[in-house]
């Protein structure tokens, strides 16, 4: 008798492991492994069990996982087979996966679905700001194998009493923000402005410059020229007349602004929650977004599509667009103190009223004002390597390694060896 218990435990066990249920055996399961916490988690959760109960075709299992190691646990995973169908994760992370035919394009379902008279995916994506849709559709083969899911951005984040006192407006442009960091260095000693992301920022200034980025057919980047050289010794001038500040006194920007160090950062609107002023008082403010051209950084995180099996995958997919529907995505947007990047969900009511009930000078605020303007890179096999080269090279111009003219030669070089692979 004991070795049946145990042998009826044994079977059970298995049956639990590999999610069956009253339900019948071939029921899609989808697994969503994530690192969240507190609301994001509860919310995933809460998601999960309306679908499972909406339908009887698949079956949505959400996995808390550990924060350290997970990108490396979920790759491994996804390889062996035995992965997630579902990570949330920025679009770059999705290009190790597509290089491994680990990903799963979901353009068929989108246009199987229309086919049907079911446009509600396509909506969504049809609703994104149009200069925001490279970050969907800008993978190398043009597949759709992630999803914005909420969108932050870049505020300028500024000792407002300082301002204040000098009769200064925060900047709209470079010049303005040169010539505000100069007047505070001059009155106050202090440096006026510190980038919590010198990559952001100098992708920034590369885009409002007219200067391109990739070009994605011939693998070559496009900003790699005279004006670049130009806008590398004017950072490093910048820093050296101490109107900018290169690197933190402390651990982070928010550190600095908050102990009198600088007197304003361009960081990410999550900011707001950390910074303490010991002097002064804070002040929020739209961060530079035009300039020749216009454009400003979104930070969109969204679902991964990951490789399991037919069913699991159509199944992640119709979870996804469950997930996407605007009164979900702006309840998503808003445990996450972000925004959402789309149309459909601004028709949302709930979501208007969160929307509408952010103070006008608060973080997100200054980020839904740029949103328009709202830009993003394509996404394929170098391009990572690309954006930290130029973080590495700027670095290289500021600390006087190399000359401005000499980088951009050597950034050029190397970027295209990324790019194709080398």
């Amino acid at each position: 008798m004991k070795k049946i218990i145990a042998v009826l435990f044994l079977v059970l066990s298995l049956f639990a492991i590999m999610g069956c249920n009253k339900k019948d055996e071939g029921i899609g399961r989808v697994e969503i492994w994530h690192t969240y916490n507190g609301a994001q988690a509860e919310f995933l959760e809460k998601m999960a069990s309306e679908f499972n109960a909406s339908q009887e075709d698949y079956e949505v299992v959400v996995l808390a996982q550990d924060y350290s190691g997970f990108n490396d646990t979920v790759y491994n995973a996804v390889a062996n087979g035995i992965g997630p169908s579902i990570i949330f994760n920025f679009a770059s992370t999705a290009v190790d996966y597509i290089q491994a035919d680990l990903a799963v394009d979901i353009t068929d379902y989108i246009k199987a679905d229309v086919k049907k008279g079911d446009t509600s995916m396509q909506d969504v994506i049809d609703s994104l700001p149009e200069a925001m849709k490279t970050d969907v559709v800008g993978f190398a083969d043009g597949g759709i194998y992630y999803l914005p899911g909420c969108t932050t951005g870049p505020v300028f984040f500024y000792n407002k009493t300082i301002f204040d006192e000098l009769g200064l407006n925060p900047p709209t442009s470079w010049a303005e923000l040169e010539s505000v960091s100069k007047t505070i260095k001059e009155k106050k000693g202090i440096p006026g402005f510190l980038s919590d992301s010198i990559i952001d920022t100098l992708q920034a200034l590369i885009m409002q410059n007219g200067l391109g980025y990739i070009d994605v057919d011939a693998k070559k980047v496009t900003f790699c020229n005279d004006k670049l050289v130009e806008i590398f010794d004017w950072y490093k001038d910048c820093c050296k007349k101490g109107y900018f500040a290169f690197n933190t006194v402390g651990s982070y920007s928010s550190d600095d602004l908050g102990n009198g160090d600088v007197a304003s950062f361009a960081g990410s609107c999550v900011n707001d929650q950390y910074i303490s002023m010991v002097k002064g008082e804070l002040g929020m403010a739209p961060w530079i977004a035009k300039d020749v051209e216009s454009f400003f950084t979104a930070w969109n995180r969204g679902p991964i599509f990951l490789k399991r099996n037919a069913k699991a995958d159509k199944g992640a997919y119709e979870f996804i667009k469950y997930f996407m529907s605007a009164k979900n995505n702006g309840e998503w947007a808003k445990i996450n103190s972000a925004i959402s990047p789309y149309g459909t969900t601004e028709k949302d009511s709930a979501y208007q009223e969160y929307i509408n009930s952010l103070p006008e000078n608060s973080a997100l605020a200054c980020v839904r004002a740029n949103l328009n303007l709202a830009g993003s890179f394509p996404n394929i096999p170098g391009s990572s390597q690309v954006r930290r080269y130029i973080e590495e090279y700027i670095n290289y111009v500021v600390d006087g390694s190399l000359s401005a003219k000499d980088a951009v030669s050597q950034l050029e070089e190397v970027c295209n060896k990324a790019l194709n692979g080398k």
